[in-house]
C-alpha cells in the first residue's frame, strides 16, 4: 500500500549499527583546482583594496591564510598573518593617504606553483605623501615630512585553491623613493643587462641557474639556445613599468624583477617547448616579469615569470591583456 512510484529512487537503507561506525560517511577530498586567471584578477583587486590606506585588516585576514609567510625588505620573515599585521601596521600608517594603483595595460602574471598553489606577480605604483614615520626608517632618503612621493612595487603572492594568500612578498628598493613628479631612472643595471642580452655578456654567471615556466631547468648555454629560436627579438620594458632591484641583505645578494616584453617571429620548434599551437614566423609578443637573482653585479640566477596560454600574444595586441 506505501509503494513509491518505480519513477522514483529509493532511499539507501541504513546499514545495521554495527556497520554504520566503519562506512566513511565523508567523500574524498579532492584535489582543489588552482585559481584561473580571472579569480587572481579579483583577488588582487581586492587585496589592493584592502591595502589602500588606511589598511582594511579585517579584510586582509580574509584573504590570508593565517599561517601565511610575509617577507617584507630588511626584515626577517612572519610566519603568521598576526605577526605580520602586528609589525606592518605601522609600517603601512606611515604612508600617508597612499595610492595603489596597477600599471594601465598591466595584469597579474600567474604561474602554476605546486598543487593547487599559482604564483602572482602584479605590478603597483603606490603615490603617498612622506612621514615623520617614514624619515625615521629611511633615515638616508632626502625626501622630507609633507613631500608627495612615489614607490614603484612588484608583489609576489601564492594563493592557494581556496583563495587564500600563504605567502606574500612585496619587491621594492629604499633606493627607489622619489618625489612623485621625478622620472623613472632608464639606466640601471637590470636596464643595462637588457640591452646586451647575450651569451658574451660577462654580467651573465657562466654557473646562473635558469628556470623557465613550462620548459623547466636548463643551463646558460641552453638558456640562449632557447632565446636563439625566438627570431629577431627586440627587449623593451612593458609600458610605465621600471625594473626593480632590491637587496636581500645577504652576501650581497639582490633579487630583481624586470617588466620585460619580447617581440619576435615564432619559431614552430617553440610550439613543442611551450605547448602551444602557434604558425611558423607569426609576429608575437612575450610579456613576462623576469626574476633575476644578482650577486656582485652578476646574473646567477633567471626565471622568467608568464603564463604562455595567456602571456604570448599576436604582434598588435596587448602581452599583458
Amino acid at each position: 500500500p506505501n509503494r513509491r512510484p518505480p519513477s522514483v529512487a529509493q532511499p539507501r537503507a541504513l546499514p545495521p549499527a554495527s556497520l554504520q561506525s566503519q562506512t566513511p560517511t565523508v567523500p574524498p577530498v579532492t584535489a582543489m583546482a588552482p585559481l584561473s586567471q580571472a579569480q587572481v584578477d579579483t583577488w588582487v583587486e581586492d587585496f589592493m583594496e584592502a591595502m589602500q590606506a588606511p589598511c582594511d585588516w579585517k579584510k586582509l585576514q580574509e584573504l590570508m591564510n593565517k599561517r601565511c609567510t610575509v617577507e617584507m625588505p630588511d626584515e626577517p620573515k612572519c610566519k603568521k598573518f598576526e605577526d605580520w599585521k602586528k609589525k606592518a601596521e605601522p609600517f603601512f600608517n606611515a604612508f600617508k593617504a597612499a595610492k595603489r594603483t596597477m600599471p594601465k595595460g598591466t595584469r597579474p602574471i600567474i604561474v602554476q606553483s605546486k598543487k593547487d598553489e599559482v604564483e602572482v606577480i602584479y605590478a603597483e605604483q603606490v603615490k603617498f605623501t612622506w612621514t615623520k614615520g617614514l624619515e625615521e626608517t629611511y633615515p638616508n632618503c632626502t625626501i622630507v615630512s609633507g613631500d608627495k612621493a612615489k614607490i614603484f612595487i612588484y608583489n609576489r603572492v601564492l594563493i592557494n585553491g581556496k583563495g587564500e594568500g600563504t605567502w606574500f612578498q612585496p619587491v621594492f628598493s629604499k633606493n627607489d623613493f622619489k618625489m612623485v613628479d621625478r622620472e623613472e631612472d632608464k639606466d640601471s643595471l637590470l636596464d643595462q643587462i637588457y640591452e646586451d642580452f647575450t651569451a658574451t655578456n660577462e654580467r651573465f654567471s657562466d654557473d646562473m641557474k635558469v628556470e623557465f615556466p613550462v620548459a623547466g631547468k636548463m643551463d646558460k648555454t641552453q638558456m640562449f639556445n632557447l632565446f636563439s629560436q625566438f627570431g629577431d627579438v627586440t627587449r623593451s620594458m612593458m609600458k610605465g613599468c621600471p625594473p626593480v632591484n632590491m637587496s636581500t641583505g645577504k652576501d650581497e645578494i639582490f633579487e630583481g624583477i624586470v617588466p620585460a616584453q619580447y617581440s619576435f617571429k615564432w619559431n614552430t620548434a617553440l610550439n613543442d617547448t611551450f605547448k602551444l599551437e602557434l604558425a611558423h614566423g607569426a609576429d608575437v609578443v612575450l610579456s613576462s616579469y623576469d626574476c633575476l637573482k644578482i650577486q656582485k653585479g652578476k646574473v646567477i640566477s633567471f626565471a622568467p615569470h608568464f603564463d604562455a596560454q595567456v602571456n604570448i600574444k599576436p604582434a598588435g595586441k596587448s602581452g599583458a591583456n
